[in-house]
């Protein structure tokens, strides 16, 4: 037998021993694995769109709570703030007893980091006290990730599963705030075990990591509904606070449950943690305390500096549950973390953009997080089985490994405090959210959002709402420009100010920024087919177009081409001509032309078209040095791009690719240019390279920099992000070589990005910039259908996909699926299946990599394909 075969059936027969330790044969396919003890960056978000989340990091533990309205990555809430105590976090424990009597508990979490082992009192980790598992395994493919925890001396095999329901098309459907959490136990012994399931979590409700308000907090038991758990609350009457809410732990495992609202009042010297853990570990069952309730604590009253009542302190709620495991036999029981934070406070960490609380669209649909975990519960295997279809249909398409991973992780940016919806449905953004340690580089210190405003110079790249949840994003362009474009003007607020429907938008305009939405926009109608939005919307979409050349002066001469001061996501103005906003401008007159014809405004389609041939030509005769474009300086001057080879130049191009407008300049010359850009941009040893400002990689990463300056050719002060790495632009730099048939280039700048967010070295779920979970990551979208040529026009429904044998996901916002694609002689047909949502469909369209159309094929006989089924199309 050849070494390759033996070491293919050597794997082989380990895939089911794995599968057997976590538990139960798993329905999920995973897409990122993580073994070893390198791996303390992994922590995956859970939670829906616009609710916050909790995440779940490599060790099975609880971490970045950010349900209260803020990002707060690195924020553990904790309870036993008292002088000489053991502060305690949220955590899931276990206790077992083996019919020899033997009884073992410990935290359902692996081992300690090494980077936390060293503090002023020792371990500085929160938690660190309580016996665990020697070690962890991890599995991913977002919204899913399974932890396998690794410990000889338990005598049962324990995995955690933790996911939050996300099915494209079906909004609310992934708008629940609600974590859950699956724990799996096997017996492989040949005698039964007893096993207590137990989680801890703090009433911290008012206390959103930054500020302490926790006040009358309150837990209660309740079971009902077929939901047994604790609710927990607060009497403090603030209910217009963005900390003001509720929280529930519960569980639907019908089997003995035993729980306990509060722990022993016994804080001093950590009586507290011994009375629990002595309970825990005697029968496996809590008991409520029933002593008399202290409210002072005199003995051990250090300096008389901690006295005070219990409920005005972060109060603990333990849920336990109890269960028999018989030899062989494997059982799951399933927790839910819920939470409720019905007001927000739309910017509130940006001084200066504070207003008025409003309500949270997710929080209007449920009464309170006893509500959540109760409809929730009545849909759990629903839930749960379409986010494990949409999870095992995207994993197993033909796409390259990269691709997929940069696609699936990035979906986490929308499902975090990076985005958010107001009580009307209307969808905003951070540029990225905060975390609790600040930092160091910024003196105006610790918040919970970077960025305000769904900056649309920022959000312009995010390629990854409209093709998973398309009413979301087209909710983003009715604020764009039905509430921040100025009909008269045509002037659009890059940044809008909340609530929406009271504050005036005076917020200067970003020409990159306002050209972008006019291609979003066009984008998002063709995603969706409705013409009836468009109408609505078309009159400030073609004056956000007229501002180009009237108010704005940016093309005074109206000649196609850019050239007046004009701010960007650069965050200063250029001067002159350059390909970034050159590219932008073409592609918006592009779909400013398309979506004219549409609204039978002949007119203005006819003078799109001609400011759009007279720009390209110009741009390719003035601007293109024989390499790449490059920006034409009216004289020297600090801030600007100059000679510079710029990552992006091609950025409108891409996404005109994506949209289906065609190409923007020759084709001969953004190929090359795209060559040029992986010739000198992409660099392999940034240890020996000079980062100007931020460091986003080090060592021997590989990543695309922003702009290459050929010697002799810098200006003395470039543009301020020069010298970075950001990864949404190097994404979108991926995907328009794709688009030019670079596909090996492509594919090698997705995964280097990657690597370098591969859970050693950073978290894979938290690609930052100006802030954690950048909006622009988002743009890691565009790679997948560069590489599939999706398109779907909803107007004329017709889709594209790739001209080559395979399976591929398609999701159009709406709904999504599966196309299998066969090759019959010089000819292409395919299987599709629609999964989720109503597809309607005349025509399915092959396109070869070169962008041409291979051959078409109809749908017979239906107007729409409907959800769970299945057409051949010959």
């Amino acid at each position: 037998m050849k070494k390759q075969s033996i070491v293919a059936l050597i794997l082989g027969m380990l895939v089911p021993v794995v599968s057997y330790c976590a538990g139960e044969k798993d329905k999920v396919k995973y897409l990122q694995f993580y073994k070893g003890s390198s791996h303390d960056h992994v922590a995956m978000p859970v939670g829906g769109i616009g609710t916050g989340t909790v995440s779940v990091d490599f060790r099975g533990k609880l971490v970045d709570w950010e349900i209260m309205n803020q990002g707060a990555i690195g924020f553990l809430p904790f309870f036993n703030e008292h002088y000489a105590a053991t502060r305690v976090a949220p955590f899931f424990a276990i206790r077992t007893k083996t019919a020899d009597g033997k009884i073992d508990a410990r935290m359902l979490e692996g081992a300690i980091p090494k980077s936390k082992l060293e503090g002023d009192w020792g371990c500085d980790e929160l938690n660190s006290t309580f016996p665990r598992f020697h070690g962890s395994e991890m599995q991913t493919a977002y919204p899913i990730a399974k932890v396998d925890l690794i410990d000889e001396t338990v005598p049962v095999n324990v995995s955690m599963k933790a996911f939050n329901p996300l099915i494209p098309g079906k909004t609310d459907d992934s708008s629940l705030p609600v974590a859950m959490l699956e724990y799996t136990v096997s017996n492989p012994g040949n005698s039964p075990v007893e096993v207590t399931l137990c989680g801890t979590v703090p009433n911290y409700v008012g206390f959103d990591g930054f500020k302490n308000k926790i006040k009358q907090n309150y837990n209660i038991y309740r079971n009902n509904d077929g939901v047994k758990g604790i609710f927990m609350s607060t009497n403090s009457a603030d209910t217009l606070d963005s900390r003001w809410g509720s929280m529930a732990l519960t569980t639907t495992y019908d089997g003995q449950v035993s729980y306990r609202t509060s722990w022993h009042p016994d804080l001093i010297w950590n009586g507290s943690v011994i009375n629990f853990w002595d309970d825990l570990k005697d029968d496996g069952l809590l008991k409520q305390h029933k002593g008399k309730k202290a409210k002072e604590y005199t003995e051990y009253n250090m300096l008389n500096e901690f006295q005070g009542e219990v409920k005005d302190r972060s109060v603990p709620a333990s849920l336990a549950v109890k269960v028999i495991l018989k030899p062989g036999e494997t059982k799951t029981v399933p927790f839910m973390l819920s939470w409720h934070f019905p007001k927000r406070i739309s910017w509130e960490s940006m001084p200066g953009w504070e207003k008025a609380a409003f309500d949270n669209y997710y929080a209007r649909n449920f009464a309170d997080a006893w509500d959540v975990a109760k409809q929730v519960s009545s849909r759990y295997d629903d839930l749960k089985e379409g986010t494990e279809n949409f999870v095992n249909d995207f994993v197993s398409q033909d796409v390259p490994q990269s691709i997929k991973e940069a696609a699936m992780s990035n979906l986490a940016n929308m499902r975090c405090q990076t985005l958010f919806r107001d009580g009307d449905g209307y969808s905003y953004g951070w540029e990225g959210q905060g975390s609790v340690l600040g930092t160091a580089l910024n003196p105006k210190g610790i918040r919970g959002g970077w960025g305000p405003g769904t900056c649309t110079h920022v959000w312009n790249y995010e390629s990854t709402i409209p093709y998973t949840f398309g009413d979301v994003a087209m909710s983003m362009r009715e604020v764009e420009f039905g509430y921040c474009t100025d009909l008269k003007t045509g002037k659009m607020a890059h940044r809008v100010r909340l609530p929406l429907k009271t504050e005036r938008q005076t917020v200067g305009a970003a020409a990159d920024g306002q050209l972008g939405t006019i291609i979003r926009m066009y984008r998002e109608w063709q995603l969706s087919g409705d013409t009836e939005k468009l109408k609505e919307l078309y009159p400030y979409v073609k004056r956000s177009l007229q501002y180009v050349w009237q108010a704005s002066k940016w093309d005074a001469d109206k000649n196609g081409v850019i050239e007046g001061k004009h701010h960007n996501t650069m965050d200063v103005s250029y001067i002159g001509p350059n390909p970034e906003m050159g590219t932008w401008y073409l592609g918006a007159l592009r779909a400013g032309e398309e979506m004219a014809k549409v609204m039978k405004d002949k007119a203005f389609a006819k003078e799109c078209r001609q400011l759009f041939e007279t720009g390209s030509a110009w741009m390719d005769a003035n601007m293109f040095n024989g390499e790449y474009y490059i920006q034409l300086l009216p004289k020297p001057m600090n801030f600007q791009v100059g000679e510079a080879v710029l990552v992006h130049q091609m950025v409108g191009q891409q996404m005109a690719h994506m949209s289906g407008l065609g190409y923007l300049l020759k084709p001969e010359n953004v190929k090359k240019s795209l060559e040029s850009v992986m010739k000198y941009n992409y660099r392999t040893n940034w240890d020996q390279h000079l980062s100007t400002f931020r460091s986003y990689i080090t060592r021997d990463e590989a990543g695309l920099m922003n702009a290459y300056y050929p010697e002799g050719k810098r200006e003395a002060r470039p543009f301020p992000y020069f010298s970075e790495p950001w990864t949404g632009l190097e994404y979108h730099t991926a995907a328009g070589m794709i688009f030019e048939d670079m596909e090996s280039n492509g594919e090698k700048v997705v995964a280097s990005v990657r690597d370098r967010y591969n859970g050693t070295n950073r978290n894979p779920f938290n690609e930052g910039e100006f802030g954690h979970r950048y909006a622009r990551a988002m743009s890691s979208w565009s790679p997948l259908i560069a590489f599939t040529r999706f398109q779907y026009q909803g107007n004329i429904k017709r889709m594209t996909i790739r001209a080559e044998e395979g399976t591929y996901y398609w999701s159009n916002g709406y709904s999504y699926g599966t196309v299998d694609v066969k090759k019959k002689g010089d000819k292409f047909g395919a299987t599709l299946k629609v999964n989720a949502g109503s597809l309607p469909l005349k025509t399915l369209t092959f396109i070869g990599t070169d962008h041409k159309e291979i051959n078409t094929v109809k749908v017979r006989g239906k107007k729409a394909i409907a959800e769970g089924e299945t057409v051949v199309l010959k």
